[in-house]
C-alpha cells in the first residue's frame, strides 16, 4: 500500500509540476507582453507568488496535520488553477492595466493556496521509514525534475507555435488533471483517528518560529533559506538573461548579435530627414512589434529547451543516484556537495563563456545546478525530518517551505534589482558566493546534522 501511495504521490507531483515548469520560464516574458520592460518589475511577477506562499504555508502545513493531507492539496491544487485561469484571463484586458492587475491578483491567489510540494513532502514522511526517508524525497525530486523536463519544452513549444498567451491555459490544464487525481486515487497518509494531542493543537503562523528556535531544525531551515535565495535569484532572470544575450529586444542589438531578421525591423524606421509618414510610422511600430514577439518566443523556447536539459538531470540524480549516494556518503556530505556544484554553475552561467559555441555556459552551468540542487535538496530536507517527531512533520516541513518561499520573494527582488541597475550577471556572482558560504556552515556543523535524533522542546521563558 505504501508503495501504491508513494507512485500515486509522484504522478500526482509530477503532473502539477509540468503545469508549474510551462509557466516558469515565460512568466517574465509573459510580462513584457503587457508592456513590464524593467527587469526589476518582472521579477516582482513572481515574487508575489512566494510571497503569499510564505505567509501561508505554515498554516496549510500545520492544517495538513490537523485534518489530513489529501484536502490540503485538494485545496491547493484548486487555487492553482483559478491562478492560472486568472493569469490566462488578463490577456483580454491587455491594453488596460487591469491586465496587469490580473497577473499580480493571480499570482496571489496561487501563493496563498501554494502548499502542494510541502505537503506533499509531509505525506512521504508519513509512509516512509526515517531510513528511506532521503529515497521517498528523492521521488519527489524525481518528479520536480520530470515536471522541469516536459513543463519548459512544453511550454516554450507553445508560446512558439501558439504564443506566450496560451501558457497558462495549458498549465490550468495539468494541474485540473492533477486535481482529479488527488481526488481519485490518492488515500489518506495519516490515521487522524489515532492521533496525539500534539498533532491536534490549533496551527497558527507561529509554527515557523517554533521551528526556526529549535537549534539544529532552525540551522538546517536557515542554511536551506540561503541556498534558496540563491537558487531563487537565477531562477526568476535566467530566461532573461537568455533574451538579454542571445535574443534582445532592441533591432540594433540583435543585428550585432548576428541576427538577420532584425534588420526588417531596424531598417523598417524612417531614415528620411523630413517628418515620417504616418503609413511610415505605422509599418515601423507593425515590424518592431513582430520583431520583438519572434524575440520572446523564440527566447521562450529556449529557456524550456535549457530548463528541459536542467531536468532530465536532476530526475538522474533524484530518481536514480540519490539512494545510492546517501547510503555511501550520509545527507551531510550530500548537503555539503551540493551547494559546491550550485556554485560552480552559477559561475559558469555568469561568465559570459560563448567563444566556442554561444550556450556553453548556459549549458554547463545548467547540468551544475541541476546536479547541485538533486544532491541538496532531498538531503537537506531528509536531516530536517529526521529532526523531528512523527507528530511534527506537516509543520516543521510547513515551516521549511514557506522559508523556501521567503527565499523566493526575496532573492528575485534583489536578483531584479541587480540585473537592472548594476549588471545582468552580477546575479549570478553574487548568487555563487552565498552558495559557497552555504557549503563551508554545512561543514561546520557536520557533527551536529548527522546525528538524527529528536530534539527536546525548547525550555519556556
Amino acid at each position: 500500500m505504501k508503495k501504491a501511495s508513494l507512485f500515486t504521490i509522484f504522478l500526482i507531483v509530477f503532473v502539477d509540476l509540468v503545469g508549474f515548469g510551462i509557466v516558469l520560464p515565460n512568466l517574465q516574458l509573459y510580462g513584457q507582453q503587457y508592456g513590464i520592460n524593467n527587469y526589476f518589475y518582472l521579477t516582482l511577477i513572481g515574487v508575489t507568488y512566494s510571497l503569499f506562499q510564505f505567509l501561508f504555508a505554515p498554516i496549510l502545513g500545520r492544517w495538513s496535520d490537523h485534518i489530513g493531507r489529501r484536502p490540503v492539496l485538494i485545496v491547493s491544487q484548486i487555487g492553482t488553477i483559478i491562478g492560472y485561469l486568472m493569469l490566462f484571463a488578463s490577456i483580454f484586458f491587455r491594453a488596460s492595466p487591469l491586465g496587469i492587475v490580473l497577473i499580480f491578483v493571480s499570482r496571489v491567489v496561487d501563493g496563498i493556496t501554494g502548499g502542494n510540494l510541502s505537503t506533499a513532502s509531509a505525506y512521504i514522511a508519513d509512509i516512509t521509514t526515517p531510513e528511506n526517508r532521503a529515497k521517498g524525497f528523492g521521488v519527489i525530486g524525481a518528479a520536480f525534475g520530470l515536471g522541469f523536463m516536459f513543463g519548459p519544452l512544453i511550454g516554450g513549444t507553445v508560446s512558439k507555435f501558439l504564443g506566450l498567451q496560451y501558457v497558462p491555459l495549458v498549465a490550468a490544464v495539468f494541474s485540473l488533471v492533477a486535481l482529479t487525481m488527488t481526488i481519485t486515487r490518492l488515500a489518506e497518509s495519516r490515521n487522524l483517528a489515532t492521533d496525539n494531542a500534539a498533532a491536534q493543537r490549533r496551527f497558527s503562523v507561529r509554527g515557523l518560529e517554533h521551528a526556526l528556535k529549535r537549534p539544529v531544525v532552525g540551522m538546517l531551515i536557515m542554511l536551506f533559506f540561503v541556498n534558496g535565495f540563491a537558487f531563487a535569484g537565477m531562477e526568476q532572470t535566467l530566461s532573461l538573461l537568455i533574451q538579454h544575450r542571445l535574443y534582445p529586444l532592441t533591432p540594433t542589438k540583435a543585428i550585432a548579435h548576428g541576427d538577420p531578421s532584425a534588420s526588417l525591423a531596424a531598417g523598417a524606421k524612417p531614415t528620411l530627414p523630413t517628418k515620417p509618414t504616418a503609413s511610415a510610422t505605422s509599418a515601423a511600430t507593425t515590424n518592431l512589434e513582430a520583431f520583438r514577439k519572434k524575440q520572446d518566443s523564440d527566447a521562450s523556447a529556449a529557456s524550456g529547451f535549457l530548463f528541459g536539459a536542467i531536468g532530465i538531470v536532476i530526475v538522474i540524480v533524484q530518481g536514480g543516484l540519490i539512494k545510492r549516494l546517501t547510503h555511501r556518503f550520509g545527507e551531510w556530505k550530500l548537503a555539503i556537495a551540493g551547494p559546491l556544484f550550485i556554485t560552480a554553475g552559477l559561475l559558469l552561467i555568469g561568465l559570459p563563456i560563448h567563444w566556442a559555441w554561444a550556450w556553453t555556459g548556459f549549458l554547463s552551468g545548467g547540468i551544475c545546478l541541476a546536479i547541485g540542487g538533486g544532491l541538496y535538496n532531498p538531503s537537506i530536507q531528509s536531516l530536517i525530518s529526521r529532526h523531528c517527531s512523527a507528530d511534527e512533520q506537516g509543520e516543521i516541513l510547513g515551516a521549511n517551505q514557506g522559508m523556501a518561499s521567503l527565499a523566493r520573494a526575496t532573492g528575485p527582488i534583489l536578483a531584479g534589482l541587480l540585473f537592472e541597475y548594476l549588471f545582468p550577471a552580477s546575479v549570478y556572482y553574487v548568487s555563487a558566493s552565498l552558495c559557497f558560504i552555504v557549503a563551508l556552515l554545512v561543514m561546520s556543523k557536520r557533527r551536529a546534522f548527522a546525528l538524527p535524533v529528536p530534539e527536546a522542546e525548547p525550555a519556556a521563558p
